[in-house]
């Protein structure tokens, strides 16, 4: 390395410098197609990759930097390499984490004498019961030995302290939730807890669970965290197998698009923003048992829990601070790149916004108050996966000089860089263009071309206050529950659009600033040429991202899910069954094919009431008759598809089916999950964004003159109905098929039982499972 660094530091001709960056170019370039195929043709790609960042930052550290006569240039000349070297430390780190990322397999079989008993925790505040209900549903019919499996539902809104508050509608709210809640679990099979005080938020929540509870593992969903039926099959394995393993992970998958995907149009093709980090980051975390807890969808051992006292609550992101604690105690995590839950993403651009608001303050508090760098207990690696996710959330800071840097020069005239116009082009034009190359060829499959761009930028302004405040303050902030019953009714512009529109108005300005500065000074054009181009770039970049505050109108559709599910059809009152194929559903309505529907006999009209008995696999017990209304007919060939509206006024177990029959099974989200993993090249979506910033801007404008005019007052919009992709259908819940089991809690005490807050009796085993073993399958 030594060497190395000596031979990019020697200043080299113009000539030379070209050269270098031609030939490196074209290394990285052939490189590229092969970097999944073969990883010493990744390293390679990665290590040349290297040499051309560090001959960059070398020249920028000594030959580009203004002289101390000049102040004000040196001061913002040092912002912008500041951030620059940011920017490069983030590179190795990323090239480090992703250079040997880990695939994990099925864990192995576990024989049914040493399944460990399991508590399924599901944390809740203020959660719709509708969405409750099928979380809990999905959760109760995973498939494990009833004796060994305990669901819970921690509720923290229908707490003592709100039951008794002072304010007669927040405790009559309270006592009916705590009601409604109670009588839910009782009919579906499940544990209703609640504690006295609302203490340490989400974390508090867990604790006073765990203090209540004695399973061996601890699995933790969130309220719109809907489980598959292998979530377990899944995971207990690695836990049951290496006693030293505290943590096993797994991706969190949603079904619904984020708000700046919708609201800027972003195509099906385009894989979800969260993808880069649970398809490719996490698996890289894995390879350095650096893989941290996301707060749901993920398997917990208690003991390892019970040695740093619980879920960690120093801070407002309890999951990586409680992954921390325990790293440092010696235990290991392992991530699991299957999708086993179906999510939620917030609705509306400001709910977005405050979710990864609460995400950049912990990360800030946990480098303050529990830095990884000095923490006893991790390995150099471990440090280094914690820093560079804790590293992360300082893009506020960092988008924000990147932005306002050009314009420094355009208004001011200030030197931000010293170097002549064919130096900047062979230095900065080689850097820019391997760097492209090479965060395409690591993430082309999970994140197109300047999508990161895009997010962080319409982050940038919301975000800034909040990181740089709980960098300098780390005490003090609280826990904000992210809304999960919002949808939008129709089209307005999201009540926090301004900080993003005078960003937006500023880039505006630079770009009229470099068109005068051509015209009035032509000495200076080449310049303007390089310093103009970056704020145009700018320009249109956070014009595109501007498009987030403009909230579209949400469909009231629940997402449709491919199914390809045999089920039994009844036409009519006391009418023969027929066979036919479940090709999609959701929780209002499915999709029927009929094969060779020329019967004679047969007689199906539109708004005819029928009925069907879709065949569940995976978990037969719940399979039930679905009353339906025919809405549709349509021929094709020989076949007949019957689109299927769910009836409200039925049996209300029904609902347990619906959600199983959509949710149970992972193959179904593993399968749109990949299909979400379309690469695209560099060319092809760097084209993309700019056609796409081109042709939006003006649309953007048009309705920001137009929403602001016609949005009222009270317009958020929230619909006080439940939001589609939640709902069943309307009506009270029926009693469980399945009894709640006394799983034979072992608490350190002794034998606990749930006191207060405990809906229903403990009932007796539902008896050993008949197999004589038990498979990850």
């Amino acid at each position: 390395m030594l060497p190395l660094v000596v031979l990019l530091s020697v200043p080299s001709d113009t000539l030379a410098q070209g050269l270098f960056g031609i030939t490196t170019i074209l290394i990285v370039a052939l490189l590229k197609p092969f970097t999944w195929r073969s990883t010493p043709l990744r390293f390679l790609m990665l290590a040349t990759a290297g040499m051309v960042v560090m001959r960059y930052w070398m020249w920028r550290l000594f030959e580009t930097l203004p002289s101390w006569e000049t102040p004000l240039s040196l001061t913002a000349a040092g912002m912008l390499f500041a951030v620059e070297t940011y920017a490069i430390a983030l590179f190795f780190l990323n090239a480090f984490l992703l250079a040997d990322p880990l695939k994990r397999g099925l864990p192995e079989q576990v024989p049914s004498e040493r399944l460990p008993t399991v508590d399924i925790l599901v944390p809740s505040y203020n959660e719709p019961v509708d969405l409750l209900a099928v979380t809990l549903a999905a959760a109760r019919n995973i498939r494990y030995p009833p004796h060994l499996l305990r669901v819970v539902l921690c509720d923290d809104g229908g707490t003592d302290q709100k039951c008794a508050s002072s304010d007669p509608e927040v405790a009559r709210a309270a006592q009916e939730r705590r009601r409604v809640l109670q009588a839910l679990c009782e009919r579906l099979g499940v544990s209703y807890l609640t504690r006295e005080r609302n203490v340490s938020a989400k974390a508090g929540n867990l604790n006073a669970a765990l203090e209540r509870t004695g399973g061996e593992f601890v699995a933790v969903f969130d309220a719109d965290h809907i489980p598959s039926s292998d979530f377990l099959a899944r995971t207990v394995g690695f836990l049951v197998k290496d006693p030293r393993l505290f943590l096993v992970q797994t991706p969190h998958f949603f079904i619904n698009r984020d708000p700046i995907q919708r609201n800027l149009g972003l195509p099906a093709s385009c894989p979800a923003e969260n993808e880069m980090f649970y398809a490719l980051i996490q698996r890289g975390l894995d390879r350095w048992d650096g893989a941290f807890f996301c707060g749901s969808a993920a398997l917990l051992r208690r003991t390892a829990l019970e040695e740093v006292g619980g879920f960690s609550g120093k801070t407002i992101t309890e999951d990586a601070e409680t992954a921390l604690d325990i790293h440092a105690r010696g235990w290991n995590s392992l991530y699991v790149d299957r999708a086993l839950i179906a999510g939620l993403q917030p609705e509306t651009f400001s709910s977005f916004i405050r979710q990864r608001g609460r995400w950049a303050v912990g990360m800030m508090q946990i480098l303050r108050l529990k830095n990884p760098i000095f923490r006893p207990g991790l390995s150099l690696a471990q440090r280094l996966c914690y820093y560079n996710s804790i590293s992360y959330w300082f893009f506020p800071l960092v988008r924000l000089v990147f932005l306002l840097s050009p314009l420094l020069y355009l208004f001011f005239g200030l030197q931000i860089f010293v170097a002549t116009f064919e130096e900047a082009l062979v230095y900065t034009l080689t850097y820019l263009v391997v760097s492209f190359l090479v965060q395409n060829a690591l993430f082309a499959r999970v994140r197109w071309p300047l999508i990161s761009e895009i997010y962080e930028i319409a982050q940038t302004p919301y975000l800034l206050r909040a990181t740089l405040g709980a960098l300098l303050r780390p005490k003090g902030f609280r826990f904000e529950v992210t809304a999960k019953d919002e949808t939008v009714a129709d089209s307005f512009l999201s009540p926090i659009y301004r900080p993003l529109l005078a960003l937006f108005l500023l880039m505006a300005a630079g770009v009229a600033a470099a068109g005068l500065r051509w015209f009035l000074l032509p000495d200076d054009r080449q310049v303007v040429l390089l310093v103009g181009g970056w704020a145009l770039f700018n320009f249109l970049i956070t014009g595109l991202s501007l498009r987030a505050v403009v909230e579209q109108r949400q469909r009231r559709v629940a997402p449709r899910v491919d199914l390809n599910v045999k089920a039994l059809l009844v036409p009519g009152e006391g009418e023969t069954s027929l066979e036919v194929e479940v090709v999609d559903a959701s929780t209002y309505g499915a999709r029927l094919r009929l094969a060779d529907a020329a019967r004679p006999g047969l007689r199906l009209t539109t708004g005819q009431a029928v009925a069907f008995k879709p065949e569940i696999a995976l978990l037969p017990q719940v399979s039930r008759m679905i009353r339906c209304e025919l809405r549709s007919l349509q021929h094709e060939g020989p076949d007949l598809f019957l689109g299927l509206r769910f009836l409200p006024d039925q049996d209300p177990a029904a609902r347990e089916t619906v959600a199983c029959l959509v949710f149970s099974d992972s193959r179904i989200w593993d399968r749109m999950r990949r299909r979400s993993f379309s690469g695209r090249g560099l060319l092809s979506g760097l084209g993309f964004v700019a056609w796409r910033a081109a042709t939006t801007i003006p649309r953007t404008a048009y309705d920001l003159v137009r929403l602001s005019r016609t949005v009222p007052e009270e317009e958020t919009g929230k619909d006080e109905s439940p939001a589609p992709h939640i709902l069943a259908f309307g009506g009270e819940l029926a009693a469980p098929v399945l009894p709640v089991p006394d799983m034979g809690r072992k608490a350190r005490g002794g034998r606990k039982r749930l006191a207060e807050g405990l809906s229903g009796p403990d009932l007796e085993p539902a008896g050993e499972s008949p197999a004589a073993g038990w498979t990850g399958g």
